[in-house]
């Protein structure tokens, strides 16, 4: 009975030391992992980075393979997007309506001219990035369309010399400075009054394409191309009116006399050519890829 006494004690005191030790928090190296980190060290146990996955980890445009892209139907974006093998496309009448789907998770990604795509990302800057290269090496040049007859052929050279006169007098710089370059001091030149006018141009547009052609808060038409048109007609001794409508419909309206001219970030191709005159061009542009910024 002694003998089995003394090993219970033994046992006891065995168990105790165990604990002790357990409750000073020593490591198999001999550390204690109670005392704070040394200065400059880093934890092992996680990365303070998260790694970027998805489409903000794209490269290049291989990786856009049967993505699933919102475009904005009838533009540039929509025949690039298309050309990706594998890809299933969702086309929209308006830039915005291609964000919120991207937002709402239903897209990849958005292809888009580069500036509407940075005024997208302006305007959900915690939600939107824009990769850092384009969804197509080729660039596109903006052009103003007129009617496929003697008449538009000849409205289009009286644009053409108008243009030259706004670009020497600087008021193609300034316009670029304001809608574009978005300078907080740009100012425009006053607007001559057109006296005599020769008649009255009928401008077609789209105003989803932000900074080019929108809406103001009162459903106004306004940017570049808006007042860009403004100030040619007026140096050519035009009034002019605008018709806002989908994109896809400006070419049938110029077709039908509906319209007089285009202006509508509208890009000049062999395709378009066969329906419109152009004027020369006035702005180049490349297609953008946005996407969703990673989660922090």
């Amino acid at each position: 009975m002694k003998t089995w006494k003394k090993v219970l004690a033994f046992a006891l005191a065995a168990g105790m030391s165990l604990s002790l030790l357990a409750g000073c928090g020593s490591d198999t190296t001999g550390g204690d992992t109670n005392s704070p980190a040394p200065s400059g060290s880093t934890a092992p146990t996680e990365s303070l980075t998260a790694e970027v996955t998805g489409p903000a980890a794209w490269t290049s445009v291989d990786d856009l393979k049967g993505a699933k892209i919102a475009v904005q139907e009838g533009t540039t974006g929509n025949d690039v997007a298309s050309a990706i093998e594998g890809t299933q496309i969702s086309a929209f009448k308006a830039a915005t309506a291609c964000a919120m789907e991207l937002m709402n998770g239903r897209v990849d990604c958005v292809v888009i001219d580069s500036n509407p795509a940075q005024a997208l990302v302006n305007a959900n800057p915690d939600k939107l990035m824009i990769l850092d290269f384009p969804a197509s090496e080729e660039s596109e040049t903006y052009a103003i369309a007129t009617q496929k007859n003697d008449e538009g052929a000849a409205l289009a050279e009286e644009f053409n010399t108008a243009m030259a006169t706004l670009k020497e007098n600087g008021t193609f710089d300034a316009l670029v400075a304001k809608y574009i370059s978005k300078e907080e001091d740009a100012t425009l030149p006053e607007l001559k009054p057109v006296e005599n006018p020769k008649g009255t141009l009928v401008m077609g547009t789209n105003c989803e394409f932000e900074p080019f052609e929108y809406l103001t808060s009162d459903g106004t038409p306004t940017g570049f191309d808006v007042d860009f048109v403004k100030y040619l007609c007026a140096e050519m001794g035009y009034e002019v009116t605008i018709e806002n409508m989908d994109f896809d419909a400006l070419i049938p309206a110029l077709q039908s006399g509906r319209i007089d001219f285009i202006a509508a970030g509208l890009t000049r191709n062999e395709e378009r050519e066969k329906n419109a005159n152009f004027t020369d061009g006035y702005y180049e542009a490349t297609q953008s890829i946005v996407v969703l910024k990673p989660e922090a």
